[in-house]
């Protein structure tokens, strides 16, 4: 979690970001969500569940070029970690 911290807030200096989404494995670890949750305070971090997120971000990318209906927001469940 040090590392984790250090290399976030490297990340986040100076910048206007007030969400943490995690994906993947650890935001399924409950004991690394509250952690990472208490190590930033003023941050809204919340678990993501996203099934196959690479091939959705590239299908949100070409998106509107190929498909004219409304993206679905069903597709990410999110839980807030307090």
């Amino acid at each position: 979690m040090e590392q984790q911290v250090r290399s976030t807030s490297i990340v986040l200096k100076g910048a206007a970001v007030k969400r943490i989404f995690v994906d993947g494995g650890f935001s399924k670890n409950p004991i690394y969500m509250q952690l990472l949750a208490d190590a930033f305070p003023g941050m809204e971090v919340f678990a993501a569940t996203v099934a196959q997120a690479s091939s959705l971000g590239a299908a949100m990318v070409m998106h509107k070029i190929w498909n004219g209906k409304a993206f679905p927001s069903s597709i990410v469940e999110i839980k807030r970690i307090t």
